[in-house]
């Protein structure tokens, strides 16, 4: 086959600094170079803050593109010249630690919270690089910088509003928390004494037609006395699963004894328990995640796990209230752990978020589930600080 080839003062000729140019101004991201009036010696022997004071008044815009110049919309014209005072005089503080941070290291990748011509604010993110001269002295600096305001701002509203729901989940957690106790303590205080009061005159009536009846009566009466029974049992396994006593009356670490127990026996899982002695003085929310996280582990043996032995470790370490329940059973997967089969290991996570703490569950295949809870007693959540 063959190929055309144009005669050669067909082929265009573009010189590398042809180029250079027009990367430099038609490029999106701002382009600019400061120089210092004179080179500055920077290293640990020298007044760094007089330094600082000297680039601040004798350091200046020297080259800059339309891009850069956009960003502050401001006119090109008007950029050149400038200097680190005019450009962060709205935080000149933050601005000499940025300064002081690019001429320790030479350069410097970071965000920062910059000012329009106009004051407006918005968010740059660039990447610094110091010049320096045969002697290594610092002469100026260049850098390539971009308006990441929208992004920023988005990543913002994404946050608040995650925290926001976060919130919200906690606040729908106690107040279903605080319903199951209020049904749990009306199904025990009025439902309970109404069935109390029925199997007692039940139990009168079977008595008197025992004695003055034959037949089926005394039978009938028996047989409603042993379904109430039933139906009393069922009320008194509500209110339990709604909201144990014993977790009111007697706290925390009695409560995860008596569910541990429970679940032995309605299962017959073997559970090895180990409460630190450190870790039974707990109050609410607190004491109510937790039981609940060790309620959903437990479920999730019984329904998944296909496990023969449970250890349950509750335990104080170094200030952080920690529950962790390990099987041997077929491993938790990654996919289990999300979707909406797994709403009751979300519901948890944000349980323990709004108590400060964490959950952390690690399968295996074939060789077990392992789920932590660590709250810690006293917050260890830094305080709030500026992003820049």
């Amino acid at each position: 086959m063959q190929t055309h080839t144009p005669p050669r003062s067909y082929v265009p000729t573009v010189t590398k600094d042809v180029l250079h140019e027009l990367f430099f101004t038609q490029s999106l991201d701002g382009f600019f170079i400061m120089m210092l009036d004179e080179p500055i010696l920077w290293n640990d022997s020298a007044d760094k803050e007089a330094l600082l004071d000297y680039a601040f008044q004798h350091q200046r815009m020297t080259i800059a593109n339309e891009a850069y110049a956009r960003q502050y919309d401001l006119p090109l014209s008007r950029i050149i010249g400038m200097t680190p005072e005019d450009f962060l005089a709205h935080d000149l503080e933050r601005g000499r630690s940025g300064w002081r941070a690019l001429f320790d290291a030479g350069y410097l990748h970071n965000e920062t919270d910059e000012r329009r011509g106009d004051g407006t604010p918005m968010r740059i993110e660039g990447h610094y690089l110091c010049i320096r001269d045969d002697q290594g002295r610092i002469t100026g600096h260049l850098g390539i910088q971009r308006d990441i305001t929208d992004r920023y701002r988005g990543a913002e509203e994404i946050a608040r509003s995650r925290e926001e729901l976060r919130v919200l989940a906690a606040h729908l957690e106690t107040v279903r928390e605080d319903e199951r106790t209020r049904i749990a303590r009306e199904l025990h205080d009025e439902l309970g004494q109404v069935l109390t009061g029925l199997k007692l005159d039940l139990a009168w009536l079977e008595r008197r037609l025992a004695k003055s009846h034959s037949g089926d009566l005394p039978d009938r009466a028996r047989d409603m006395i042993g379904r109430l029974d039933g139906v009393m049992f069922s009320v008194r396994r509500i209110i339990t699963e709604l909201r144990p006593s014993v977790l009111d009356e007697l706290g925390l670490a009695d409560a995860i004894e008596w569910q541990t127990q429970d679940f032995a026996s309605r299962t017959g899982v073997a559970i090895e328990l180990d409460i630190n002695a450190d870790a039974t003085t707990v109050t609410d929310p607190i004491a109510s995640t937790v039981f609940r996280a060790l309620q959903e582990a437990l479920t999730n043996v019984t329904r998944h796990a296909s496990a023969r032995h449970v250890v349950v470790e509750f335990f104080n370490d170094v200030g952080t209230l920690t529950l962790r329940v390990t099987d041997d059973g077929r491993g938790i997967t990654r996919d289990q752990q999300r979707g909406r089969h797994s709403l009751g290991l979300l519901g948890l996570r944000e349980r323990a978020l709004a108590c400060g703490g964490t959950i952390d569950i690690v399968g295996e295949r074939g060789r077990g589930t392992t789920l932590w809870l660590r709250i810690p007693l006293v917050s260890t959540l830094p305080p709030s600080s500026p992003t820049a």
